[in-house]
């Protein structure tokens, strides 16, 4: 992330000020996840391979248990509230302010390196991901945090400031922006092509009204990012290639995805461009990136070197008669002195900006050029010293290029392989939302109301105390181990909806293990229902004692069906009636108590479905599992008999 992603990424997270921090997950050393109960709801803030922070739409996939790291921030950073979120000056450095009661804490989020995320308290570090040492600062649990040294901050500039910061350059206008004003190359081209500037044009060389409309195209940039983003993904044969917080001028030739927030853009490229928390990305694809980005960048200063040397010489040549004459005043001041006395008589003479009396060279400014010149040599002799030179860096360019080429090549073939590979994996299957129901078993009726049932003792009771109310319905059926079934708003509902009650509460109990095909169970209303055991009784923990008529239903069938459904916007997979399945899904099958053991049933309908398989396991009833039927699962399945 670049410094105006973690700008605009500032901006999207104001909205977790005010919000707790719940809970902290850390898995493979590099993820980390802050689940924090906002004011517009929970949130989830995630930082992936140290390198991108965002605010994801659902929740990542975490460890059962959780890591020393995740153990040691939970125990001081739960219940803790934000009470600021950040950017430290203009750094790709996040920081949250968190408070409880008089303890106050920070979490800094450094997005720079290798990353890294650093609690610290009363200024000392209590944990970090990484402990790292620099020449200037050492980050290590027991040690004073220090922020890395500063430098220009261009969200607190004016013009003065940052004209003087500009001019005050020896490169050309593109660097000066990428570094002196420290905005980085990216963003220091868009800044030229919005105020209409050369980049390549030296920083000094331009007036007063160009350097004007540089500050005046870098402060709306800025206020883009920070206020309002309108973010999108570049992409390129329909892959992203970039994710940016506002419209660039450089992009407006490509097409783009726009998102309504930045967090979205950069969940979305993350999971489509860079491997997934968890998935192992090919070592030898990686070093070969990162050989292909260092001959890149090889290639490029080569050409740079040599197109420099060139445009030295044509100076020269641009400017023969006054070059002639500086090397004439500058070898007769030189001459009979020490170097001390050669570097302050040349200094002295109008443009030139650098001496080096042992290599017998200046850089002096001519035809508005900065040239290295060797003042022992005359005109002839420096231009053919840097054509040489120039000759000698496109000598290097193009072995540098030829090596390029041959690594871009081995990428191509190694992308292709782990392609290939890929599909030919097993496809990792994403877990629906889920819903505060799902504790229990559940189903929804034809007629739209939530059934929920218990999956042992423990839930039994839970389900009974918590929503057995006046307005709801109990069902069960006369089988040992039955779960107790609540209808929820149960008054409203139909004849057939409580049959479907009954056969759920049929189907999840040890008559399916059994394998009948048909039973029976009943239904009654609340005050029926009771803990209360009559003197000499005993009531033990899940059981109740049912008092009064019960409503039967005789020759239920022992058959339910599993399909995909909708509820409250979100994709879910229900097992239930076929009547409520039915009413609820275009796509489902019929399943039976069968020959086979479970886990394989839930291995097949998982893929029919494409949900992780425990989530399938979860929703079935208890024992062996056949498929009787399909609607609308297009392709044949692996048939539950087979192997």
């Amino acid at each position: 992330m670049s410094t105006f992603d973690v700008l605009a990424m500032v901006g999207e997270m104001q909205s977790l000020v005010g919000g707790y921090l719940d809970k902290v997950f850390h898995w493979d050393v590099k993820n980390v996840l802050l689940r924090i109960n906002a004011p517009g709801g929970k949130k989830e803030l995630v930082l992936q391979d140290m390198r991108w922070l965002y605010i994801a739409p659902e929740k990542p996939e975490t460890p059962d248990m959780p890591s020393q790291f995740a153990v040691n921030l939970r125990k001081y950073l739960t219940n803790t509230r934000i009470s600021a979120v950040r950017q430290r000056e203009f750094d790709r450095i996040v920081v949250l302010d968190l408070e409880k009661g008089p303890n106050q804490y920070q979490l800094v989020i450094e997005l720079f390196g290798d990353g890294n995320l650093v609690l610290v308290s009363g200024g000392k570090i209590l944990n970090a991901v990484h402990s790292r040492k620099w020449r200037h600062r050492e980050v290590r649990p027991g040690l004073e945090y220090s922020f890395p040294p500063s430098r220009f901050n261009p969200l607190e500039m004016d013009e003065e400031g940052f004209r003087k910061a500009f001019l005050a350059s020896t490169s050309d206008a593109v660097r000066t922006l990428a570094t002196a004003i420290n905005i980085g190359g990216q963003y220091a081209e868009e800044t030229c092509l919005r105020a209409g500037v050369d980049k390549d044009r030296k920083a000094k060389s331009l007036g007063p009204e160009e350097v004007s409309k540089l500050y005046d195209a870098l402060t709306l940039l800025l206020k883009e990012a920070a206020g309002a983003p309108r973010a999108r993904e570049v992409l390129e044969n329909g892959k992203p290639i970039d994710v940016t917080p506002v419209p660039l001028i450089q992009y407006a030739d490509r097409e783009v995805r726009e998102h309504p927030t930045f967090s979205d853009a950069i969940h979305n490229y993350v999971v489509e461009r860079v491997p997934v928390a968890g998935e192992k990305e090919d070592p030898e694809v990686q070093r070969l990136q990162r050989q292909l980005a260092q001959q890149r960048a090889a290639v490029e200063t080569q050409l740079a070197e040599a197109k420099g040397y060139a445009e030295q010489a044509e100076a020269i040549y641009s400017d023969y008669m006054g070059t002639d004459a500086l090397l004439k005043k500058l070898k007769a001041a030189a001459e009979g002195l020490n170097w001390e006395r050669t570097r302050e008589a040349l200094s002295s003479i109008p443009n030139i900006s650098k001496v080096d009396p042992e290599e017998h060279k200046v850089v002096a400014l001519i035809a508005g050029k900065e040239v290295t010149l060797d003042y022992t040599l005359g005109v002839e002799g420096n231009a053919n010293a840097l054509y040489q030179r120039g000759k000698e860096s496109k000598d290097k360019m193009r072995g540098a290029q030829e090596a390029l080429a041959e690594t871009e090549k081995r990428l191509a073939q190694k992308v292709k392989e782990g392609e290939v590979r890929k599909k030919q994996e097993k496809r990792t299957a994403k877990k629906t939302k889920e819903f505060w129901f799902e504790r229990y078993k559940w189903f929804i009726t034809s007629g739209g109301h939530l059934v929920l049932g218990g999956r042992d003792a423990h839930s039994n009771d839970q389900l009974v105390k918590k929503h057995l109310k006046t307005t709801e319905r109990f069902a069960h059926a006369d089988v040992h181990g039955a779960p107790s079934v609540v209808v929820l708003n149960g008054a409203e509902a139909t004849e057939d909806e409580m049959i479907e009650a009954c056969t759920f509460a049929l189907a999840h109990s040890k008559a399916w293990m059994a394998g009948a095909s048909e039973g029976t169970a009943y239904w009654v209303l609340p005050d029926q229902v009771s803990k209360m055991a009559q003197a000499g009784e005993f009531v033990p923990r899940g059981a109740f004692v049912i008092r009064g008529k019960r409503n039967y239903e005789y020759h239920l069938p022992l058959m339910l069906a599993v399909g995909e459904i909708m509820y409250e916007g979100e994709r879910k997979i229900m097992c239930g009636p076929l009547g409520a399945v039915e009413a609820n899904a275009s796509r489902y099958v019929v399943i039976e108590p069968g020959k086979k053991v479970k886990t394989k049933a839930s291995a097949t309908l998982a893929k029919m479905f494409d949900v992780p398989e425990e989530e399938i396991a979860r929703i079935l009833p208890p024992g062996e599992v056949e498929i009787s039927r399909m609607e609308g699962i297009e392709e044949e399945p692996e048939r539950l008999d087979e192997n």
